[in-house]
């Protein structure tokens, strides 16, 4: 999410801070961060400072920009340099993440703060050939545009998984602070999604999300934010059937957007430029 629209309005802007104040803890949160160990902090390209998402495989590490930029994919080494960029041919009209499987990258366009969009979609693009790329439509269920407020609906996504035949989207939930978990067939052209999941007890909006392969648990990134544009950021871990397990703060941090898992505990993360913070690559370890 784009940190000027995120303040534009000192009302909307006290509005939203009142909307992120965080949730009280469940009985699994543990509320600190003793346990995070940081790795690395490494600051991004210029071409980088809106990265709203990430992926990661063996190799290489992908992201993208959001909303207003040029509809890049990026990649880069394990240093967080930029190797290659490609122009993808549809419109970035709010890129928020970006996951993969061994054919396709998906990259979510369903970004949606103002609740007014009518497009969101999830662009499915072959690896083979990037020029190569096709729409899958977002369309909520009960989702009506005339209802919707700015900040103020559930109808907003920022994290999204691939897993299997499914791609797994995380709402941000400005209004009722659950967070709802919809599946996206990726087979399917016209998905009507309902929640397969309602996770109360989430510290904020959750913005990047992966799926911890070697822990059997996804973990998900987010934060909460005040009036006057500070950030928060935490880091949470979720069982395989979306229950919360843990939560963590990431003291020092700001606009934290996106997420990969790597081996034995250890997650990378992107975070977005703001007036007080440049954007990096972070790579942090979860305790064991």
């Amino acid at each position: 999410m784009k940190n000027s629209s995120f303040m534009a309005g000192a009302g909307k802007a006290f509005a939203l801070s009142l909307l992120l104040l965080p949730a009280a803890c469940s009985s699994t949160d543990s509320g600190n961060d003793s346990g995070i160990e940081v790795l690395e902090d490494i600051v991004l390209d210029e071409q980088l400072v809106e990265t709203s998402g990430l992926y990661c495989d063996a190799n290489h590490i992908y992201t993208i920009n959001d909303s207003g930029n040029s509809p890049d994919l990026f990649t880069l080494d394990t240093y967080g340099t930029i190797v290659k960029s490609e122009k993808l041919p549809r419109k970035n009209t709010d890129w928020e993440s970006v996951t993969a499987d061994s054919e396709f990258f998906y990259i979510g366009d369903f970004g949606n703060n103002a609740g007014k969009r009518s497009n969101l979609a999830v662009l499915k693009v072959s690896r083979a050939d990037t020029g190569d790329t096709t729409p899958l439509p977002v369309n909520y269920e009960n989702y009506d545009i005339a209802k919707n407020e700015y900040y103020a609906h559930d109808y907003d996504a920022e994290a999204m998984v691939s897993r299997g035949d499914h791609l797994v989207l995380f709402s941000k939930s400005w209004l009722t602070r659950v967070v709802k978990v919809y599946l996206l067939d990726k087979g399917q052209t016209t998905p009507l999604l309902s929640p397969v999941a309602e996770l109360s007890g989430i510290p904020g909006v959750v913005t990047g999300a992966d799926f911890d392969a070697q822990n059997n648990r996804y973990v998900i990134v987010g934060y909460t934010s005040n009036a006057l544009g500070m950030f928060k950021p935490f880091i949470a871990t979720l069982s395989a059937e979306f229950d919360l397990i843990s939560t963590y703060k990431l003291d020092g941090y700001g606009q934290v957007e996106g997420l990969c898992v790597r081996e034995n505990n250890t997650i990378w993360l992107t975070q977005e430029s703001s007036p007080l913070s440049v954007a990096k690559l972070i790579k942090v370890k979860l305790p064991e």
